[in-house]
Protein backbone atom coordinates (compact mmCIF):
# COMPACT_ATOMS: atom_id res chain seq x y z
CA UNK A 1 0.00 0.00 0.00
CA UNK A 2 1.60 3.23 -0.74
CA UNK A 3 1.90 6.45 1.91
CA UNK A 4 -0.36 8.91 1.54
CA UNK A 5 1.24 12.46 2.22
CA UNK A 6 -0.17 15.46 3.10
CA UNK A 7 1.05 19.13 2.51
CA UNK A 8 2.31 20.70 5.80
CA UNK A 9 0.95 24.48 6.53
CA UNK A 10 3.62 27.19 7.39
CA UNK A 11 2.39 26.89 10.74
CA UNK A 12 2.49 23.66 11.86
CA UNK A 13 5.12 22.37 14.00
CA UNK A 14 7.79 19.86 12.93
CA UNK A 15 9.69 17.68 16.17
CA UNK A 16 12.46 15.59 14.95
CA UNK A 17 15.63 13.64 16.87
CA UNK A 18 18.99 15.65 16.57
CA UNK A 19 20.41 12.52 14.58
CA UNK A 20 17.38 13.35 11.74
CA UNK A 21 18.58 16.73 11.50
CA UNK A 22 21.59 16.20 9.02
CA UNK A 23 23.40 19.47 8.55
CA UNK A 24 20.59 21.33 8.65
CA UNK A 25 21.21 24.39 11.34
CA UNK A 26 17.35 24.06 13.15
CA UNK A 27 16.21 23.03 16.60
CA UNK A 28 14.74 19.89 17.28
CA UNK A 29 11.39 21.68 16.95
CA UNK A 30 10.42 23.73 14.56
CA UNK A 31 7.62 25.54 12.03
CA UNK A 32 7.29 23.87 8.93
CA UNK A 33 8.27 28.06 7.56
CA UNK A 34 11.50 27.76 9.50
CA UNK A 35 12.52 24.52 8.00
CA UNK A 36 11.56 26.10 4.37
CA UNK A 37 13.84 29.35 5.22
CA UNK A 38 16.95 27.48 6.29
CA UNK A 39 16.47 25.02 3.09
CA UNK A 40 16.56 27.74 1.14
CA UNK A 41 20.08 29.17 3.01
CA UNK A 42 21.22 25.76 2.80
CA UNK A 43 20.87 25.50 -1.15
CA UNK A 44 22.05 28.95 -1.59
CA UNK A 45 19.15 30.68 -3.26
CA UNK A 46 19.47 34.22 -4.05
CA UNK A 47 15.60 35.02 -4.26
CA UNK A 48 12.54 36.07 -2.47
CA UNK A 49 11.54 32.96 -0.51
CA UNK A 50 7.79 33.30 -2.11
CA UNK A 51 9.52 32.30 -5.59
CA UNK A 52 10.60 29.01 -4.56
CA UNK A 53 8.45 27.94 -2.19
CA UNK A 54 4.96 29.48 -3.24
CA UNK A 55 4.79 30.53 -6.96
CA UNK A 56 7.59 28.68 -8.05
CA UNK A 57 10.60 29.11 -10.11
CA UNK A 58 10.64 29.22 -14.26
CA UNK A 59 12.01 26.04 -15.40
CA UNK A 60 11.35 23.25 -17.94
CA UNK A 61 11.14 19.60 -17.43
CA UNK A 62 11.64 16.57 -19.22
CA UNK A 63 9.45 13.69 -18.64
CA UNK A 64 10.16 10.30 -19.02
CA UNK A 65 8.12 8.78 -22.37
CA UNK A 66 7.88 12.75 -23.23
CA UNK A 67 8.71 14.08 -26.41
CA UNK A 68 10.41 17.16 -25.32
CA UNK A 69 10.91 19.90 -22.96
CA UNK A 70 7.93 21.39 -21.23
CA UNK A 71 7.93 24.92 -19.82
CA UNK A 72 6.35 26.05 -15.78
CA UNK A 73 7.17 26.22 -12.86
CA UNK A 74 8.82 24.08 -9.88
CA UNK A 75 8.37 24.62 -5.79
CA UNK A 76 9.28 23.09 -2.31
CA UNK A 77 7.09 21.61 -0.36
CA UNK A 78 7.08 19.88 2.71
CA UNK A 79 5.00 16.76 3.02
CA UNK A 80 3.98 14.58 6.45
CA UNK A 81 2.96 10.43 5.97
CA UNK A 82 1.22 9.05 9.32
CA UNK A 83 2.65 5.95 10.37
CA UNK A 84 -0.90 4.71 10.81
CA UNK A 85 -4.41 6.32 9.00
CA UNK A 86 -6.34 8.29 11.43
CA UNK A 87 -10.17 6.75 11.72
CA UNK A 88 -13.04 9.07 12.35
CA UNK A 89 -14.90 9.12 15.72
CA UNK A 90 -17.52 6.73 14.05
CA UNK A 91 -14.81 4.47 12.83
CA UNK A 92 -13.07 4.51 16.24
CA UNK A 93 -16.45 3.68 18.06
CA UNK A 94 -16.89 0.12 16.25
CA UNK A 95 -13.89 -0.56 16.57
CA UNK A 96 -14.04 -0.11 20.25
CA UNK A 97 -17.54 -2.47 20.09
Amino acid sequence: MEKQFERLERNEVISVSAENSGNLEISSTFKVLELLEVIQKYISFQMPEASLFDEGIDCEILKLGARGWKKGKVRICVEFSPEEPEYPLEDLAELLE
